[in-house]
């Protein structure tokens, strides 16, 4: 009878377990249910509150993205460090439809939590402000600070205050990153490169502990042309004289000397801003500009409340914009993830609508799979069979991110973005030397040679390592052929400004690799007229990232995990790590997979 009595308890516990289980998931779906509610609920009641004298608020926050996921994450939601990044597109298209509002008054920048934005992405939030003023109506941006970034989208204000404590923080484009190559040999990893590419530096940061000199010259040539890019925008929004940004860097301690510490001042003495205002006196001060003097009552409208926001449905003689922002994946798509499956879909779907005419194909991406890349540029080809093909190139289209371009009709980047990197690698690790070193043994059978040796226990056989090298050097042949095909040049001409070299857009346009510099404006109406269409076409946005339950509650635990591990990491060398361990997450699973990644990133 003991046993029965004992199993009965086990059996009770493990019941008591799993209603345990049951209760929590059941509260979770009830969380995001009412949190969904909520959300729907506020866009019904948040309804935009238009008259005279209102003035467009842009408080830009977060990340500026390609394209955000339309639901909230739980977890960060909780415990209330949710970060809200910012729609590049919506913006831009908020600012178009307000250059014709009457209502609409004028624009106020507001970008204290605004984080990061890349510089082509600064540059089209910049032109799409300078179309706005051409209406006549003003732009003013204030802040207590601005970051370079910040910055960089506030020159196109028609005038700039800053807090009188404030101050401006331009600097220069830096390119930074973190090399395990002794960390890794310490821990008896030994990583296997296979490359394609003198100037593909990518696999450097896992066997070396600093960069080649190959690389660093490499990445001098394009960093030191998008800064050009970047600081001359700056100046010439800014009415200065050529050099001035430099100029007012190299000289910052005498000028912040010669301003007694005030930072402000420097800046106003530098002609970077205008003046110094606190919150109240700015409110004040467009009230008064206004008003001609007389101060009015002024409704201050934030962006995410005007307008109906961007358009899914297509109607007759519309064009298809497909956003592929993240890395390069086979599968299914995911924040940060462009999936081939998802993304060819995509394409298919709108290739097949009667109603859209055109497609825009916007990229951000660093690369990725070779294979998922291939099928991405595949799925494009057969799509401008049927109707004209346009790529905008966003803050990166390098490597995989340039291989999905070459199915296009025509391709058009910013002088800032970050592409070309025609170059492919394979990374293999295997950690015989690390079980050694944990005297850890290891034995078995395998009935061919190949069985086993793909395990990253054992040593890389030297076959598999021909296999390999062989499979990289076709794969990097087959991107020639490509480039050469689409670009319409000899393999030869193209190799010579491939093997892994990064270009800005400008030295891409120079060599060839792109038809047009621009940004998603020029890419619009490229397709617009390639397509023969009406200067009112409607833009239909494709696929916007719902994202489903379960990569929902992923994402949310996120915060959950571990809330004190990693507090006195610098954010910068957090980020990079997350990046590593989700790459070589992947390379355990495929590490005979073939990349088409570039590593080429800049701090702004």
């Amino acid at each position: 009878m003991f046993i029965f009595r004992w199993i009965a308890k086990v059996l009770g516990l493990i019941w008591k377990a799993l209603n345990l289980v049951r209760q929590t998931i059941a509260n979770v779906i009830l969380v995001v249910l009412l949190i969904a509610i909520g959300i729907w609920a506020s866009t019904l009641l948040d309804t935009p509150s238009l008259r005279s004298n209102t003035v467009l608020v842009l408080d830009l926050t977060g990340k500026i993205v390609e394209q955000k996921p339309h639901a909230p994450l739980l977890g960060e939601a909780l415990l209330g460090t949710e970060e809200h990044d910012t729609d590049l597109h919506d913006v831009i298209e908020t600012l178009k439809a307000a250059q014709t509002d009457r209502s609409i008054a004028g624009v106020l920048l507001r970008l204290d939590d605004m984080q990061t934005c890349g510089v082509a992405a600064s540059r089209e939030i910049g032109a799409a402000l300078d179309r706005f003023k051409q209406s006549g109506k003003p732009v003013w941006a204030w802040g207590t600070n601005f970051t370079q970034a910040q910055y960089g989208i506030a020159t196109h204000a028609s005038e700039i205050f800053l807090h009188p404590m404030g101050e401006i923080g331009v600097k220069g484009l830096g390119s930074n990153r973190l090399y395990y190559g002794q960390l890794l040999e310490k821990l008896g990893v030994n990583v296997h490169v296979f490359k394609a590419g003198t100037y593909k530096s990518f696999p450097e940061s896992f066997i070396l502990n600093a960069p080649s000199k190959e690389a660093l010259a490499a990445e001098k040539v394009w960093l030191f042309d998008a800064w050009k890019t970047y600081s001359t925008d700056m100046e010439r929004s800014r009415g200065l004289m050529p050099g001035a940004i430099n100029a007012y860097i190299d000289e910052l301690p005498q000028r912040v000397r010669n301003a007694q510490g005030d930072m402000a001042l420097a800046a106003i003495n530098a002609g970077l801003i205008d003046g110094v205002k606190t919150t109240d006196k700015m409110k004040e001060y467009i009230e008064a500009r206004l008003g001609k003097g007389k101060a009015v009552d002024v409704n201050f409208l934030p962006y995410l409340h005007y307008g109906e926001g961007l358009n899914h449905v297509a109607t007759p003689n519309s064009i298809a914009v497909i956003v592929a922002e993240g890395e390069i994946q086979t599968g299914s798509s995911d924040i940060g993830i462009i999936g081939s499956k998802t993304v060819t879909e995509q394409i298919q779907t709108a290739s097949e609508d009667a109603n859209v005419k055109a497609i825009v194909f916007r990229v951000n991406s660093p690369g990725g799979s070779a294979v998922a890349s291939e099928l991405i540029r595949g799925a494009l080809e057969l799509a401008q069979k049927k109707k004209p093909v346009v790529v905008s190139m966003g803050n990166t289209a390098a490597s995989g991110g340039y291989w999905i371009s070459m199915g296009a009709t025509r391709v058009i980047a910013d002088p800032a973005t970050i592409t070309g990197s025609i170059g492919v690698f394979g990374l293999a690790p295997t950690f015989e030397k690390t079980l050694s070193l944990a005297k850890i043994g290891q034995g078995g059978v395998g009935t061919t040679w190949l069985a086993n040796a793909g395990k990253p226990t054992q040593p890389l056989d030297a076959r598999l390592t021909d296999i390999l090298t062989q499979n990289v050097e076709r794969t990097y042949n087959n991107f020639l052929t490509v480039v050469a095909k689409a670009r319409k040049l000899s393999i030869d001409a193209v190799h010579q400004v491939a093997q892994g070299r990064v270009w800005t857009g400008a030295q891409a346009h120079k060599h060839g690799l792109i038809d047009e510099l621009g940004g998603m404006q020029e890419a619009i109406e490229s397709a617009r007229k390639l397509a023969k269409l009406p200067a009112n076409t409607r833009l239909v946005y494709i696929g916007e990232q719902q994202m489903d339950l379960s990569s929902m509650i992923q994402q949310s635990v996120k915060p959950l995990k571990n809330p004190l591990g990693s507090a006195a990491v610098p954010q910068l060398v957090r980020a990079e790590l997350e990046k590593a361990k989700d790459f070589w997450s992947r390379r355990l699973e495929q590490p005979k997979e073939i990349l088409a990644h570039s590593l080429c990133a800049v701090s702004n």
